[in-house]
Order: structure tokens, then C-alpha cells, then sequence
């Protein structure tokens, strides 16, 4: 008889023609145990997955696809055959919000985030907790909008900061190896400065802003105050604590 453990998920994904697609689940909670797998995906641009890759985002049972990307950034969508599952848009143009844009730190980008797209986030977590589970979401490279929303959620439902400070971590490592050709493909040395800014290591970065909005007015009363559905919240957080 083998009585070896069965091996725990992966909880980073290998879809072709994306580069930092991890699943929520196997993070640690605060009281013991972990998030559960296939609640929550998040994902750079899924309108980029490959055919191959497309049939892995259906055969991990994704039901929904949010998107953070407003039309005006989407230009790898342009052409591109829609994916084979229903999508909901929630857009966060970084051009509209000055720190977001400019980006003097990522601190100060994703506090200006958080409050100019509130409303976004909140109908985003929404959209998710309404899901059949797994739901995924993305933006562009999948760190910075989808990183504030993830993190929302995991606060919520508990994780360890250091646990939501490392996942969000892992979009740094899976973006390394192609930032210095987004770089070089910048038009001029402004532009070229803005993007080694953005590509800084996040560190502990999204943990000290989520810190920081809980204590001025708290992550969950900010969501409430935009409009999210409380039940669909609520049933999200459930989901990831692996209780419901």
C-alpha cells in the first residue's frame, strides 16, 4: 500500500501565453489552515492565452473572467477571439489617477488606486463572490490592480500578512526575466525611468497599504460604503476560508 500524502496543488499556473497565473489557494490563515484552491484564480491579460492555453483556463473550471483593463489599454483584445467564458469589465485606467500614472512609489500609487476605484473593487469582489467557483481576474500584468483586489480578499478572509505579502511577491519573480525588454521597448528615457519605478520589488508594499486603510476607515466598511454585495462578500470569504 502507498501511504504517501497525495501532493498539494499547484498554485502556480502554466497557461500558455500568460506569465503569472496563480491560484489563491494553500495560503495560510491566521487562526490555522489555509485558503482553499479553485476559488479564486488571478492572472496578467487573459485575452493573450494561446488556443492551448485557453483550453487550460476551461479545464481548471474557471466560470467567470473579470477584467480590470479599460478599453482603452486593451490593445492585445483587439482581433482576438473572445474567450470561451463569460467576462465581466470593472476598468481601472491608471491614466486617470496621477500617483497611479506617474507613479512616484507604489505605495502612493496603490492608496490613490483604492480610493478613485473603489466602486470597481467592490463590484469586482462582487462579480467573484457571485461566481461558480473558480472565478479568475486580471489586469495587465496582474501585480498592481488585481494585486490591491487579491489582497482585499485574503485580508478579508484572514491570510497571514506575510503570507499576502509573498503572493503578492510572486508577481515580481514571474515578471523579472521580461521586464528589460519592456524597457527597451519604452519610447523615450521618461517613459524608460517610469517603468523601472513601476518594476520595483513590491516587498511588503501592498501588506503596509492594506494596513493602512484598514486603520483610517477599514477594507471591509470601504467595499460596503462602494456598493459591494455584502452576501457575495461574504460568501467570497467563506469560500476561501474553506468554509462554504
Amino acid at each position: 500500500m502507498d501511504a504517501r500524502a497525495p501532493a498539494a496543488p499547484e498554485r502556480v499556473l502554466h497557461w500558455d501565453g500568460c506569465v503569472n497565473v496563480r491560484d489563491l489557494g494553500g495560503l495560510p490563515l491566521a487562526g490555522g489552515g489555509e485558503t482553499a484552491y479553485r476559488i479564486v484564480v488571478r492572472a496578467d491579460s487573459l485575452p493573450g492565452l494561446t488556443e492551448a492555453g485557453r483550453r487550460s483556463l476551461v479545464d481548471y473550471g474557471v466560470s467567470v473572467v473579470v477584467n480590470l483593463r479599460p478599453m482603452r489599454e486593451a490593445d492585445d483584445e483587439e482581433g482576438v477571439e473572445p474567450l470561451p467564458v463569460p467576462v465581466l469589465r470593472e476598468a481601472m485606467d491608471p491614466r486617470d489617477v496621477v500617483a497611479a500614472w506617474e507613479w512616484p512609489s507604489m505605495r502612493e500609487a496603490y492608496l490613490e488606486l483604492a480610493d478613485h476605484y473603489r466602486g470597481q473593487f467592490a463590484r469586482a469582489l462582487t462579480a467573484l463572490g457571485n461566481a461558480d467557483p473558480p472565478g479568475a481576474i486580471h489586469c495587465a500584468g496582474g501585480r498592481d490592480r488585481t494585486g490591491i483586489a487579491c489582497g482585499m480578499a485574503l485580508w478579508l478572509a484572514g491570510v497571514e500578512h506575510d503570507a499576502i505579502a509573498a503572493d503578492h511577491a510572486l508577481s515580481d519573480e514571474s515578471w523579472t526575466p521580461h521586464n528589460e525588454a519592456w524597457f527597451a521597448e519604452a519610447p523615450d528615457e521618461r517613459e524608460r525611468e517610469r517603468r523601472r519605478r513601476i518594476s520595483q520589488p513590491a516587498g511588503r508594499t501592498l501588506v503596509e497599504v492594506l494596513e493602512e486603510i484598514e486603520r483610517a476607515e477599514g477594507i471591509r466598511h470601504l467595499l460596503v460604503g462602494a456598493g459591494v454585495d455584502k452576501v457575495a462578500l461574504d460568501r467570497l470569504v467563506a469560500r476561501l476560508r474553506g468554509e462554504a
